[in-house]
């Protein structure tokens, strides 16, 4: 029996996992990508980055998932010092279909930010803590979430559900980073980290996995099933620019990971349904949560300290933020009408993929500044969704967990444990690598270099010796809202102790 943080974790009340098969997608580009951004960013390295924000279309898949094209938002906040060195952080909320602009934007991680214990409305203030202390930050809206919004009218009748549709959604995101770094030379071969919350977990293991064996058939690509037409040639085409010595070879996981090795997640989802299965057990036996579970309702259950109306709270001061021009404004550090696609006309044609026709009229009702500082929108269209879902359902699985497993030998790290959070229970995921991965799992309490809180997971046997960063945060499931100083410094000491920061 081991103990963790005082607790017995070891064990755990047997759980049988539904092993769901991961049969992969087929992908189809659908129409050609442009990007819509400030400042127009071209080949020669320049010698500084600013602040922009903007919009790259992304393709439509026949059989991944949204048959249509969309259009998905990014703000970028660069490096204090030296950006074209920095590691660039790409940062998202998960979901499926959470607006990366409603937490990881908005909370704890950027030079200016909003204050949870503020009242909804209060002006964001400046944050001394902020990740670009250390690195450039790379936000991303997921389709029709935020600011992200449709190429067109969308109907539910072009969704294609005949594969995993977090395929999908990863290649998405790989599109719109491959896209990024494609235009601007000077980060094109920095350190990329990919920072995912909760399900933002599934996302980023899964985009890792893509990359990093992008050489195997397109009809073929193992745990994921089929990989879009696009991704071999795309990731092929960056890594010959990025690294002209090697122009032509094809890159082994392990060389792939020399640039994208690194993953952040924050209370991470990494097998959806089934992973709560094996939680919950763990997670009511917890004297921590223990009131929690007694009275279901009256507490938040992403953050058991607090009543589900203070999360609200929360919650409403993002979306007001998100609909203050002026807010907006600080947290993004551009002015609105530099942002190419934002507003009409160059924003049209557009819509939304709207869960009830209410929620149209809501966004109306509630974004009248911003309408009135950008222009009018179509019945059909809102500027400012904190979540959205273009198509069903989807949450990880057994295949996003065998993407997880498998970068795992490539990739740093790191994953938080959030004492406070009922949702996702990270502490039962030490005990679930004990009984399922085939792995001796030890729990390392010393401090690592330069952090200031403890916690490693070792996984070793059968030829692994791999670390997982695990500290322990007084916070529930946003851990950038509940312990943004902490989070911030442990991320930055992680990142220099793995190399990511490093000179090069």
């Amino acid at each position: 029996m081991t103990s963790l943080f005082g607790r017995s974790v070891f064990t755990a009340t047997p759980v049988v996992l539904l092993l769901a098969g991961c049969v992969g997608p087929s992908d189809d580009p659908g129409s050609s990508a442009r990007e819509l951004g400030r400042g127009g960013p071209g080949d020669g390295p320049p010698a500084w980055l600013s602040p922009e924000a903007g919009f790259i279309d992304v393709p439509g898949s026949k059989t991944l998932g949204p048959g249509w094209a969309s259009r998905m938002f990014y703000s970028f906040l660069p490096a204090g010092e030296r950006p074209e060195r920095a590691p660039l952080l790409v940062l998202f909320n998960g979901g499926p279909g959470a607006a990366t602009t409603s937490i990881l934007m908005p909370y704890g991680t950027g030079p200016r930010a909003l204050d949870p214990a503020a009242p909804a409305g209060a002006a964001p203030i400046a944050n001394d803590a902020s990740y670009t202390r250390f690195a450039n930050l790379l936000y991303v809206d997921a389709r029709s979430t935020g600011f992200s919004y449709e190429r067109g009218r969308v109907h539910p009748a072009d969704c294609h559900g005949e594969e995993q549709l977090y395929v999908a959604d990863a290649a998405d995101f790989i599109y719109v980073l491959l896209e990024f770094l494609g235009a601007r030379a000077a980060l094109r071969d920095n350190p990329v980290v990919v920072v995912g919350e909760s399900y933002g977990g599934t996302r980023a293991a899964v985009m890792l996995y893509m990359m990093q064996h992008y050489t195997l058939r397109a009809d073929g690509l193992g745990v994921m099933g089929r990989a879009p037409p696009w991704l071999k040639g795309k990731m092929q085409a960056h890594l010959d620019a990025a690294f002209p010595a090697r122009a032509g070879a094809h890159w082994e996981p392990s060389q792939v990971a020399e640039q994208f090795g690194w993953q952040v997640l924050i209370q991470p989802s990494l097998f959806g349904v089934e992973q709560a299965m094996y939680e919950e057990p763990l997670a009511r036996a917890d004297p921590d949560l223990a009131e929690h579970f007694a009275a279901p309702g009256a507490s938040d259950r992403f953050d058991v300290r607090r009543t589900v109306e203070e999360g609200e709270i929360v919650a409403e001061h993002a979306a007001r933020a998100m609909r203050d021009p002026e807010h907006l404004e600080a947290l993004l550090g551009v002015g609105l009408s530099a942002i190419d696609g934002l507003a009409p006309p160059g924003r049209w044609p557009s819509s939304r993929y709207f869960w009830s026709g209410g929620e149209a009229a809501a966004a109306a009702a509630s974004e009248r500044a911003l309408r009135a500082e950008l222009g009018a929108l179509g019945a059909d269209d809102a500027y400012w969704l904190p979540a959205g879902l273009p198509c069903q359902g989807y949450l990880g699985d057994r295949g996003s967990l065998r993407a997880f497993e498998e970068v795992l030998p490539h990739t740093a790290t790191f994953i938080t444990n959030a004492r406070h959070d009922a949702a996702v229970y990270t502490e039962a995921l030490p005990v679930f690598f004990a009984e399922r991965s085939g792995h001796a799992v030890e729990i390392d309490m010393s401090l690592p270099a330069g952090a200031a809180r403890p916690g490693v997971v070792r996984l070793t046997g059968g030829g692994a010796d791999i670390a997982l960063r695990f500290p322990t945060y007084e916070s529930g499931h946003a851990v950038s809202v509940g312990a943004p100083r902490e989070l911030a410094e442990d991320v930055e000491a992680w990142l220099a102790e793995t190399g990511a920061s490093a000179p090069r």
